[in-house]
């Protein structure tokens, strides 16, 4: 099978779009590949067409039908105008056939990247194009905002609350990768609501009952960090294998209570590394006692 990094254009190549004199990129797109297409036999037999969306933080895939690329066309070309007679039309017959499956393969990805290229950031930004590529489910941007209005809304209340909070490994990752970008414009939201990011890691390091739940089936190999989890003492991992989990070691000491339900396959992977630990603590004993002293 061709591997995915195969189709992706060179480092240099004008495709990868660059953030215009206007700043962050609302959609934050950079490059769409259409690189499967599948034949489902349920509902009804049809063809689902993989759209892996990259960003310049990370990659997802959806899956969509032609009908959808349809109706996400007929709502661009109903507002703007440019786009109306560039779709692939639909055929009468032979839709499922390995010609037409390719050809509407290879023109749907054409016309996505047409999208998230467009110099006009209103057609790359439109909620239906969003949608369309599940930005606020996957992209960092977009879940941490999300959060952050949640936390601001909700989060005196959660951490009063005796019940666990519930948290996504796309979640986790995205936390612990907005971390490593720089502060910018991309610290206000798409509809320009300023994200409080330091109130939402206060949060996150205040809980003291989490619960790791895959919210999506792509979350399942979704790697995450807890490191964060500064103060929980109970740790829930439901249906989320607990090898894709780093961090883990950091948090174990304090942890009082782990729950993992089918998400181990080893007990090593929940259990303290006694030699990673005795280093651990040579090291930071090493680091006491080369500080100077009171003068």
């Amino acid at each position: 099978m061709t591997s995915l990094q195969a189709s992706l254009p060179d480092s240099a190549s004008g495709l990868w779009r660059m953030d215009r004199e206007y700043g962050v990129s609302s959609t934050r797109v950079k490059h769409i590949v259409i690189h499967e297409a599948h034949i489902r036999e349920t509902p009804d037999r049809h063809v689902v067409y993989r759209v892996d969306v990259f960003t310049q933080d990370r990659n997802w895939c959806v899956y969509r039908r032609y009908s959808e690329f349809r109706r996400l066309h007929d709502c661009i070309s109903e507002r703007f105008r440019m786009f109306k007679g560039s779709f692939p039309p639909k055929q009468l017959s032979g839709n499922l056939s390995p010609e037409v499956i390719e050809q509407r393969r290879v023109a749907l990805e054409h016309y996505l990247l047409k999208i998230v290229n467009c110099h006009n950031q209103e057609v790359s930004s439109c909620p239906s194009v969003l949608r369309f590529l599940d930005l606020q489910n996957n992209d960092v941007y977009f879940v941490t905002s999300a959060l952050c209005r949640y936390v601001k809304n909700f989060g005196e209340a959660i951490l009063n609350e005796s019940h666990s909070f519930v948290i996504s490994p796309t979640q986790l990752f995205c936390l612990h990768k907005r971390l490593r970008i720089p502060n910018s414009e991309a610290d206000y939201e798409a509809d320009q609501v300023f994200c409080d990011l330091g109130a939402l890691y206060d949060f996150i390091g205040r809980l003291n009952k989490v619960c790791v739940k895959p919210a999506n089936q792509q979350d399942h190999g979704t790697r995450c960090d807890v490191s964060m989890l500064k103060a929980t003492k109970e740790l829930h991992i439901q249906t989320y294998s607990v090898s894709l989990l780093k961090g883990l070691s950091a948090i174990q000491l304090q942890i009082q209570r782990l729950r993992a339900s089918q998400a181990v396959t080893a007990m090593k992977d929940v259990l303290i590394d006694c030699v990673l630990e005795r280093k651990t603590q040579e090291s930071l004993r090493t680091q006491f006692n080369d500080l100077p002293g009171p003068v």
